[in-house]
């Protein structure tokens, strides 16, 4: 199974995220949020013609436009990526492919308060 992240199309994002997750209470809705250090889109020239974020596995897709570019010093050093879940089907379709790309990629997930 191919699983992957790409900001342009073809081009597989190899820098792992920080990702952090919101639920509403009654759990059917909820956001994540991105957070990539000198993603590779940085490297291409053209990284401002992306037209969004992708979560791509099994011919399935999930897809954001809410990018935010941080600069430091005159070049881009943060990009965060908003996803947001309006309804339990997108929100278990963000689980299973989180579930897929944490184990290809060892993303590990830990609780809020979890200390190191």
């Amino acid at each position: 199974m191919t699983i992957e992240i790409q900001f342009l199309e073809g081009q597989k994002e190899s820098v792992l995220p920080i990702v952090k997750l919101t639920k509403s209470k009654n759990g059917k809705t909820g956001t994540a949020t991105f957070l990539f250090k000198n993603p590779d889109i940085f490297l291409q020239e053209n990284f401002f013609l992306s037209n969004g974020m992708n979560l791509l596995w099994n011919k399935k897709k999930i897809h954001t436009t809410d990018l935010t570019i941080f600069f430091y010093q005159g070049k881009p050093f943060f990009l965060k990526a908003i996803l947001i879940f309006k309804n339990s089907k997108e929100w278990f379709d963000f689980l299973y492919f989180m579930n897929y790309y944490s184990k290809e990629t060892g993303l590990a997930f830990y609780e809020k308060n979890y200390s190191f």
